[in-house]
């Protein structure tokens, strides 16, 4: 069932993820759903370390080739994710309760600056397969505003619920 109360955002690059993740640390923000700001940027910086690191628990090789490619292939042409994909169950995507949002979000600046330190070469998604540096960078774009979008920056002149 989709979420009625998430606001549109999209990213054209991951240069873009960090504004708006300072933006929500500085002016406030509102959930709309169960994860804090330090929660979603846990995830993301865990996500986008573990699938270039190839620490995140590899699909097989013909699940990559075929199902994962055709997958992020779709989600790249539509420009976002479906909702509610479970995580892993080893829990190391999941984000701990509690997480402080500044740590976090600084978490997710260093992951986005490892990635952009990288050689121009494919990278092999743990689930996706082989990716360009590009289709990698527009997955993470796209996950990166999937999760962001639950976060409702507060009103200017308006006090943060957080």
């Amino acid at each position: 069932m989709p979420s009625v109360d998430r606001r549109p955002l999209a990213f054209r690059s991951l240069a873009d993820v960090m504004p708006e993740v300072d933006r929500l640390l500085l002016g406030g923000y509102t959930p709309s759903g169960r994860w804090s700001l330090g929660q979603i940027c846990q995830h993301l910086a865990r996500t986008m370390q573990s699938s270039l690191e190839g620490e995140a628990g590899r699909f097989p090789r013909i699940f990559r080739r075929t199902i994962g490619a055709f997958i992020a292939r779709r989600v790249i042409a539509r420009g976002r994710m479906p909702e509610g994909i479970p995580l892993p169950r080893s829990g190391a995507l999941t984000p701990q309760d509690g997480p402080e949002d500044r740590a976090e979000a600084e978490a997710l600046r260093g992951a986005i600056r490892y990635f952009a330190g990288l050689p121009d070469t494919p990278i092999e998604h743990p689930v996706f397969g082989p990716l360009s540096r590009h289709q990698f960078e527009q997955l993470q774009c796209i996950h990166c505003a999937h999760h962001l979008s639950f976060l409702r920056p507060t009103p200017p002149g308006r006090s943060g619920d957080v």
